[in-house]
């Protein structure tokens, strides 16, 4: 975990460090954000390392605990339904707007990139790994011009939804129906069938979201 000083301001850099550990597991909701050891590990201020947290504690990433310090957020399951309806409305609005808007080309590439994914799952590669090859999918989705405040919007709620989703892609048995409902969503979009496309894809966040809600409810 290294920053580099140049280019970004210091701080946006410390976000960006710990907001990727947070997103990749490696710190896990619950898990108490230990200052001294931070600031060490990232070669910074204690002021630099604080301001970055108090701009995760605002995107929902982190939480400040008086008197205990900070702490990975938790998710519990009223704000998981909410945070995944929200998600559901901003997903089908993005493949609304890449049916009708995107080029052949920006086709193509989403086929690609799924196609990849299918071809990593099936020999068994890491949650985190294809967790980023899961974001570079939604990256090409919302990469039209049209789709811009959408993505802004999806990324904040991608960052919560983070939290949680490398539980839901571990749970047995559930890659095959995230990889048999993002097949949907593609042919759909080949096809240019915004409705079919636009369905695929409130199907597959519903179906990400029973998923998660039902790991909350067995650790619960």
């Amino acid at each position: 975990m290294k920053v580099h000083r140049q280019a970004a301001s210091l701080r946006h850099q410390v976000q960006d460090a710990l907001r990727n550990e947070i997103i990749s597991g490696r710190f896990k909701p619950g898990d108490r954000l230990v200052e001294q050891q931070l600031y060490t590990a990232l070669d910074v201020s204690r002021t630099s390392l604080r301001e970055a947290l108090r701009q995760l504690e605002a995107e929902g990433l982190v939480e400040q605990v008086p008197h205990r310090g900070a702490f990975v957020a938790s998710v519990d399951a009223a704000d998981a339904r909410q945070i995944y309806d929200v998600r559901g409305a901003l997903e089908v609005l993005a493949v609304r707007n890449f049916v009708r808007f995107a080029s052949a080309e920006d086709v193509a590439e989403l086929r690609a990139v799924f196609d990849e994914f299918a071809e990593r799952a099936s020999i068994g590669l890491d949650g985190t790994a294809l967790l980023d090859i899961k974001q570079r999918f939604y990256h090409v989705l919302l990469d039209i011009d049209q789709s811009r405040m959408v993505g802004n919007m999806l990324e904040l709620v991608n960052n919560r939804v983070s939290l949680l989703r490398a539980l839901s892609l571990g749970r047995p048995g559930r890659m095959a129906y995230t990889l048999s409902e993002l097949q949907a969503v593609v042919r759909a979009i080949e096809a240019r069938n915004e409705a079919a496309a636009c369905a695929a894809a409130l199907t597959h966040v519903e179906n990400a979201a029973e998923n998660v809600l039902g790991l909350l409810r067995d650790q619960a």
